[in-house]
This record gives structure tokens, sequence and C-alpha cells, in this order.
């Protein structure tokens, strides 16, 4: 498997900035009008650096791309389901690995029947027993993000807050959490207070402003809180949360129709 990374001449860990001035940098040196080099020639070189820019700067085809890098062996498993060891209990790390297999192979469908069933069949069964830490972090994160295209939100978002809150001390992992940030605050903010009755979408809330966020992303949770609260009629609450965000954030967007609604239901009190 190529390694991007050396490719680069980057370290596994770097972010956007680094990979692209690496990128414009090598891009230069490899000019196609140049002769060829060490028996690789220049157009090629640049196919190569192309695609490895393309990869790593794409979160979500860099978590694949990582897993796939730190885990390939993996590959190399094949369940059978009928297939028992002697004790006449299924090989669980062999399957657990066949769940990781199967998300890294865009099989996400087959990833989540298989991991469901082992959660049921086995009251006890956890993938981080026979996956080590990144791989199991990797899973968690290709699940949560099966789980949210399959529409079951609540668990996309459980996993995702799992994986932004257990970081591993792999550099790698690091340009991710910004991403899992902003998938977590448009889970919360977009799918599930739209979903979920207005006290659970309230907590749902809460648990987002958990995260490392900026003021104007934290203006716009408040605002959403303001919503749940006009949603549930509790509107001194939406007043206070309404005056929250427009303390973070002046300027907010989409905040005038939620600033007529509060206006005219004080102005009538």
């Amino acid at each position: 498997m190529i390694n991007y990374y050396q490719v680069l001449q980057v370290q596994e860990g770097s972010d956007r900035d680094e990979i692209r001035n690496s990128f414009r940098k090598l891009a230069k040196k490899y000019h196609p009008d140049k002769t060829r080099t060490n028996g690789i020639s220049s157009e090629d070189k640049i196919k190569l650096l192309i695609k490895a820019y393309k990869t790593l700067t794409d979160s979500e085809k860099r978590i694949h791309y990582d897993t796939q890098l730190q885990s390939d062996n993996i590959r190399d498993f094949y369940y059978n389901e009928k297939t028992k060891r002697e004790s006449d209990k299924y090989d669980l790390r062999s399957q657990a690995k066949m769940v990781l297999n199967d998300l890294l192979n865009k099989n996400g469908h087959q990833a989540v029947k298989n991991y469901e069933r082992l959660k049921e069949e086995n009251k006890e069964f956890e993938l981080l027993a026979f996956l080590n830490l990144k791989d199991y972090l990797d899973c968690k994160f290709l699940l949560a993000e099966e789980y949210e295209k399959q529409g079951n939100y609540e668990l996309a978002f459980e996993l995702y807050e799992y994986v932004y809150q257990n970081k591993d001390d792999n550099p790698a992992r690091k340009h991710l959490l910004e991403d899992i940030k902003e998938r977590i605050i448009r889970l919360s903010c977009k799918k599930l207070i739209k979903l979920a009755q207005p006290g659970a979408a309230i907590t749902y809330l809460t648990r987002a402003l958990n995260l490392k966020l900026s003021k104007n992303e934290e203006a716009f949770i408040y605002k959403k809180f303001a919503d749940c609260y006009v949603a549930s009629g509790k509107w001194d609450s939406a007043l206070e949360k309404f005056n929250k965000a427009l303390s973070l954030c002046p300027n907010l967007k989409g905040a005038q129709m939620l600033k007529n609604k509060l206006n005219k239901h004080f102005s009538h009190k």
C-alpha cells in the first residue's frame, strides 16, 4: 500500500495547510516538463501527488486511508458464520475485525448488521476487547458515519461524541476532531432538534456545548436552545438563550425570525 504521507513528505499528524504547502512545493519540483527522475516520469509523479493530496485533505477519505494504512493486515481476515472454535463459541476477534473490514470496504450495511448481532448474542461484547485502541476508535467513527447515513441520528451522535471525548495519542487523529465536532453540531442542531422531543433535544444541545466551540458555533447552539424553548412554550427561557446567542454573535444568521416571535409574544403580555 502506497504511503501518501511519504509521497507528500509530511508527518501523519500534519494538518491541511502543511499538506497543501508541501504539495505545492513538490508539484513545482516535478512539473511535467521535467525529465524522468528515479525511473518515474514527472507526469506519473504529479498524478501520484494529486491522488495523495486529494485523499489526505478530505476528512472522510483520510479516515478510511489512515485506518487501512495502519491495519492493512485486516483484509486477510475472512469470517464464515458457520465456523466455530473448539469451545463451540464464535471467534469474536475475527468477527470484530470483520466489522471494521466491512466498514473500510464501504460495506457499512453489513458491518452494522453484524455489529448489532454480536451485541445481541453476546451481552458483554465490546469491540475494544478485540481491536487495538486506534482501530477501535476508527471503527466507532465509521459506525457513527454509517448510522448517520441510515438515519439513526441518536446512536450516531453517541458514537461521534465518544470518539471526540476519547482521543488517543495518535497525532493522525487530530485533524479529525474538527470534522467530528461539526458532525455533532449538525446532528444536535439540525437533525435531533426536529426528531426528538423538546426535552431530549435540549439534552443533546447541552452536550454539544461541551465541545471546544468558537463564539459563532456557541451562539448558533444557544439560538437552537431558544427555538426549542419557544416550541415548548417556555418563553422566558427562550429569551434568555436568545440574548446569550446575540451577546456572542450580534449578527447571528437567521436570528431575525426568532426575534420577531419573541417580540410578538412579549408585546402582548
